[in-house]
């Protein structure tokens, strides 16, 4: 049994739009570079119920982000 999946634009202020639902991850490939040829936003295909992003177009390179992960043993 194929997924199904939903379209997302995500526009520069970081709000998704949705675009479309598609019933296959062929489909959702097929609709993302059709989306991807009318936009320079960034798209996404995303499996809902588990929130699993399984393709994404137009993604840009961004500032890199450090994370700084420490432990203070005496908090414990």
């Amino acid at each position: 049994m194929e997924r199904e999946y939903d379209i997302f634009e995500q526009f520069p202020d970081g709000f998704p739009v949705w675009r479309d639902h598609v019933s296959s991850l062929q489909d959702a490939s097929l609709k993302l570079r059709q989306l991807a040829r009318a936009t320079a936003n960034e798209c996404f295909a995303v499996h809902l119920p588990t929130r699993e992003v399984v393709a994404s177009v137009n993604v840009r390179g961004g500032e890199p982000v450090v994370f700084q992960v420490t432990y203070d043993a005496a908090a414990s």
